[in-house]
């Protein structure tokens, strides 16, 4: 097993456990709301330099399913629950949105819209 295989199991038995703890609670409310917050966290920093850039030049042309792909390959590694995958879109916006507002991202869009702005 590779250090990177043993880095994403240690990361999903974490959001698992995190998530049990969580499901356990008196208020499931806030129990889901803290397990959804932990999925969407575990998303944005699962993405890739690559994965970053694909999704600024999927946004600057509002290719929208190309840039869900993007999420569709790191959702399943930071799932908790099994209802989550029933708001998977409620999720990758939140995903979204919070990416969004990251500085880099805004850098990496900006520098997108300059390059399709001369004709790149």
């Amino acid at each position: 097993m590779t250090i990177k295989q043993l880095a994403r199991w240690g990361l999903v038995a974490a959001l698992i456990g995190a998530g049990v703890v969580a499901w356990l609670s008196p208020n499931y409310e806030e129990a889901q709301a803290a397990t959804d917050r932990q999925t969407v966290d575990c998303m944005v920093k699962q993405l890739s330099q690559d994965d970053k850039r694909s999704i600024a030049q999927f946004a600057d042309i509002n290719d929208f399913n190309s840039l869900w792909r993007v999420y569709d390959r790191v959702f399943p590694d930071c799932t908790v629950r099994g209802d989550q995958r029933d708001r998977k879109s409620e999720l990758v916006t939140s995903a979204w949105r919070v990416l969004s507002t990251d500085r880099e991202f805004m850098r990496l869009r900006e520098a997108n819209a300059g390059h399709a702005a001369l004709g790149h």
